[in-house]
């Protein structure tokens, strides 16, 4: 599974319903990891995109200034609350594996 997470900008709060909030952001892929669970022969995924990028074509102003802020990081590198939910799936996921 790929290509799936929303838009945040880093340091914007409000409720889970307000678009382009960091709580937004989390809401949402803690209903995607929901889903995603329930798919028993799920054997991969990566959100879209780690990290917020540069893109011409998103021109909203102080919320893109033209940069994809569908990462989980800024482009300053600062972690996103959406960061947090996804890396406690990814070591739940490890902590349930079998030893090697």
């Amino acid at each position: 599974m790929s290509e799936f997470g929303g838009d945040a900008l880093f340091g914007y709060h409000g409720g889970t319903a307000a678009r382009w909030t960091e709580e937004y952001q989390e809401n949402l892929y803690q209903h995607q990891i929901a889903m995603l669970r329930r798919i028993p022969f799920l054997r991969g995924m990566t959100p879209w995109i780690l990290k917020d990028f540069r893109s011409p074509r998103r021109t909203l102003p102080r919320l893109e200034d033209y940069f994809n802020r569908k990462g989980l990081i800024s482009n300053l590198g600062e972690k996103k609350k959406a960061f947090f939910v996804l890396q406690k799936f990814y070591r739940e996921v490890q902590s349930a594996q079998p030893p090697k």
